[in-house]
């Protein structure tokens, strides 16, 4: 019989145990992308006029909370209960390399991202998040960390087609088409951070990261922030609470630790429940329909992702949506 390390890091053994052990890691990426899919829901809320039944929220002053919440919740989590080395003093050239890495993966990424929410439907961006390993391994190959196949070619090509069913060719949807951009510069910052992670630790790098962004924002940002701060009603607050909590502090919390605990298939699974939660809930919360045009989108773009992720080897990283 094999044994697992328990909570504290010692070795115990049972059944139960090994079955809560192989549990948690479904739990967790559940939670993952209920966490990544409602973000997009309830931050379209917060940004919706008051008249449409939103809080009239800019977009800038949320992904500026989030920036700013992030990095002081990692910057205090590394410094009582992270492990010794994830508070080892980091390099000027690392923390030159960790600049770069934010503003790819943490500054335009927010920003974009939530801008680009503000013109579509939630349904979309998540869908679109979803395009992030399709993206990843093709990025990876043109930049020579690994071997470009005709199945990464296929799948990416099917996965474009509906990215362009989505966004439309002759009438774009300017808001999905931000979205797309928004994934192709968080593939960018998972490949050029590859060795990066490797080396600091991925608990380091998120730190760092979300540090960076935050105070590179914070001219863009800032500002805005502290004039939407006295404008918020009560349910304002509760959205921006939620999107700090949740889709920030918790889901990169498990994300990176079930990454840790499971395959890279079977986080490329989970993935595919982003659009199906993300339509669930903008039925619910905003009455979204989803059309027969993002049905077909769907398709092409979840199939894009299977084609190129289920030819992964075991062991080898996959990037999941943020």
């Amino acid at each position: 019989m094999g044994k697992s390390l328990g909570k504290v890091g010692q070795p115990v053994t049972g059944g139960a145990t090994k079955s809560h052990a192989s549990f948690a890691p479904h739990a967790a990426l559940l939670v993952v992308q209920i966490a990544f899919a409602s973000q997009a829901v309830e931050a379209k809320l917060a940004m919706l006029p008051r008249e449409a039944g939103g809080e009239a929220i800019p977009p800038l002053a949320i992904a500026m909370a989030r920036m700013l919440v992030g990095a002081a919740f990692f910057q205090v989590f590394c410094r009582l209960v992270a492990p010794k080395e994830a508070r080892e003093p980091i390099s000027r050239i690392d923390h030159a390399r960790l600049l770069g890495l934010s503003v790819l993966g943490i500054t335009a990424n927010q920003a974009i991202f939530l801008l680009g929410l503000g013109r579509t439907t939630p349904f979309a961006a998540a869908l679109l998040s979803a395009t992030i390993p399709v993206c990843t391994s093709l990025l990876a190959a043109l930049f020579g960390v690994e071997k470009l196949s005709l199945r990464t070619l296929l799948g990416f090509a099917v996965a474009v087609a509906g990215v362009l069913v989505l966004t439309g060719v002759r009438s774009v949807d300017r808001g999905a088409l931000l979205i797309a951009a928004n994934s192709l510069l968080y593939s960018a910052y998972l490949v050029l951070g590859k060795n990066t992670i490797l080396r600091l630790g991925a608990l380091r790098v998120v730190t760092w990261i979300f540090t960076w962004g935050a105070l590179v924002f914070l001219p863009f940002g800032a500002l805005t922030l502290a004039r939407a701060v006295p404008e918020m009603h009560p349910r304002g607050v509760a959205l921006v609470a939620y999107i700090l909590l949740m889709p920030t502090i918790v889901a990169y919390s498990l994300n990176a630790w079930a990454l840790g605990k499971t395959s890279p298939t079977l986080v490329t699974v989970y993935i595919y429940l982003q659009p199906l939660i993300a339509a669930v809930l903008s039925y619910v919360q905003l009455g979204i329909v989803p059309s027969r045009t993002m049905g077909l989108s769907s398709v092409l773009i979840l199939a894009g992702v299977a084609i190129v992720a289920f030819r992964r080897p075991a062991g080898r990283p996959l990037a999941s949506a943020k």
